[in-house]
């Protein structure tokens, strides 16, 4: 697992991952972990059987690969509003100008930081928390509970 995290989740902080996306990577990682772990005997019937979700978290007992990616994506985040870089100011604060296409809005990136943060327990306004890069980065890895 090592070697494949930083593989599969390369670039991973700029994706606007939808439900389905989140589906399969983690789909992708149990499958990896049970071919890691194998199978497992079981002691009441003597037969081999394959480890369930339950007993591969408690294995592993690291943040699963979504954890990684929305951490990696606030770390991100908060290194972009930071910059002063002005690209990376006028891709983030300014709005896009054109004819939208028809049917419902794409999920932005930005969309996606402010519900990591909302579910980590932050406030609303992220790019004012982001601007204190100490308690943005332990908000990253611990949370603002």
């Amino acid at each position: 697992m090592t070697l494949l995290l930083p593989v599969i989740t390369y670039g991973a902080e700029t994706w606007p991952l939808r439900k389905y996306d989140e589906r399969k990577l983690i789909v992708w990682e149990r499958k990896v972990l049970r071919k890691i772990y194998g199978p497992m005997k079981d002691s009441s019937s003597n037969e081999w059987r394959i480890r369930t979700n339950n007993e591969l978290v408690l294995l592993l007992q690291k943040p699963n690969i979504l954890d990684t990616i929305r951490s990696r994506r606030l770390k991100w985040a908060g290194h972009a509003w930071r910059s002063q870089n002005p690209l990376l100011s006028i891709v983030l604060e300014k709005d896009p100008v054109g004819k939208r296409p028809l049917g419902r809005p794409r999920m932005r990136w930005e969309d996606l930081v402010e519900k990591d943060v909302s579910t980590l327990g932050g406030g609303s306004d992220w790019e004012a928390q982001a601007s204190d890069r100490d308690g943005w980065m332990e908000g990253c890895l611990t949370g603002w509970s």
